[in-house]
């Protein structure tokens, strides 16, 4: 897996580790784990530090994004309509 994330920085030796790190609470955890049992946060595979990688939250940007032009239309609403 050449070019991958997951592996060292500059080279083509994909790292070995045996257990991954949750990166919240940094419990160490088997590699096929999903879900830290601690803090409870969803995990991935693992970076070239061993860390466990964070889906990311789609949810979380769309809600943003909502929210954002929600703002905006209240603003044009209260201040810029005729």
């Amino acid at each position: 897996m050449a070019g991958s994330d997951l592996d060292y920085p500059g080279t083509k030796r994909r790292p070995q580790h045996p257990v991954k790190k949750c990166p919240e609470c940094f419990t160490y955890l088997p590699l096929n784990a999903e879900k830290c049992p601690d803090c409870g946060t969803r995990l991935e595979g693992v970076d070239w530090l061993g860390f466990a990688k964070k889906p990311i939250d789609w949810r979380g940007y769309v809600i943003a994004i909502a929210s954002v032009l929600i703002y905006c239309v209240f603003m044009w609403w209260a201040f810029f309509r005729d």
